[in-house]
């Protein structure tokens, strides 16, 4: 299982649009709830450059976009 693929991919369905805690629903609904740390993993991919994080004050926690590095990766 390529956790990373799967967290770019989610979140470039919803891009701009989810915040950890709308990932974390995705991946429960893929029976992948509590197998995930899915704040380290959002870390990990905004620090290797596959998702960018921006501040919206509309929202309590960062929203996730997809950069075009992660769109290669997933395109792979």
């Amino acid at each position: 299982m390529n956790t990373q693929k799967i967290i770019i991919e989610l979140i470039d369905r919803n891009n701009g649009k989810w915040t950890w805690y709308q990932l974390e629903r995705g991946l429960n609904q893929l029976g992948l709830g509590g197998q995930v740390n899915s704040s380290e993993e959002l870390n990990k991919l905004v620090a290797e450059g596959f998702l960018e994080a921006r501040v919206d004050e509309r929202y309590p926690a960062p929203l996730y976009f997809v950069t075009e590095l992660g769109r290669r990766f997933i395109s792979r």
